[in-house]
């Protein structure tokens, strides 16, 4: 989708994101993505206190960068948001210990953002609700290649979309999100130099009180 669309839709969301996405819509993906990422990290056997800096990419008001912040209060979190006006809460937003939730949040476009980090900086990416607003997954995660450590992990949530002969798996669906195949995913890992380690099949969201299917998805850097 068009950045400049996708900003102007968030910032125009911002003031009612939460109680809408969470409250109304029963949005779940930050705190599965969060799951997803403990026991990708549990079968790598790797102490969640070997993480020291992770990216919240698309990190919106920062639910799931106050997750990592409440739990893993020793990681470093920088987020990345197109909206201004969501980047702008996600700056103010604290942890239950009271600290900035994000040691810096910047308004820019994912790939963009990725594209500025220092060469193997990274521990892990995450990004909730994100690449069903990207589309193709595939500038992402040669950036996110180059700025993880070796072993990295990149998660993010996917809405499901099962393929079909005349396409790869990459659809913009009726709801005007993207919806992504296993395979597709799987194919684009490969190419740019990752396996799925973590998925996780879910209910990421309701939508005209239908579940909205979908993954929570860890890829490890090979």
């Amino acid at each position: 989708l068009d950045p400049e669309y996708v900003s102007a839709l968030f910032d125009g969301y911002s003031s009612r994101f939460e109680s809408e996405l969470v409250g109304v819509l029963g949005y779940t993906g930050h705190s599965l993505l969060y799951a997803a990422l403990q026991k990708a990290l549990k079968q790598l056997g790797k102490s969640p206190l070997s993480v020291k800096k992770i990216i919240d990419l698309g990190c919106g008001t920062g639910l799931l960068g106050e997750i990592v912040a409440n739990e893993m209060p020793w990681v470093e979190v920088s987020g990345a948001d197109l909206s201004q006006r969501m980047v702008e809460i996600s700056r103010e937003r604290k942890s239950n210990k009271e600290r900035n939730v994000y040691a810096s949040v910047s308004n820019e476009e994912a790939v963009e953002y990725l594209s500025n980090l220092e060469a193997q900086s990274v521990d892990c990416i995450i990004a909730s609700d994100v690449v069903n607003y990207i589309g193709d997954i595939s500038n992402m995660l040669e950036e996110s290649s180059k700025c993880l450590i070796k072993n990295g992990l990149v998660g993010f949530t996917a809405e499901s979309y099962e393929g079909s002969n005349t396409d790869n798996g990459l659809r913009l669906l009726p709801n005007g999100r993207f919806g992504h195949s296993r395979s597709y995913i799987n194919n684009v890992a490969i190419l740019k130099g990752f396996e799925v380690l973590v998925w996780e099949g879910c209910v990421l969201r309701q939508q005209k009180n239908v579940d909205v299917l979908g993954a929570s998805i860890i890829l490890k850097k090979i």
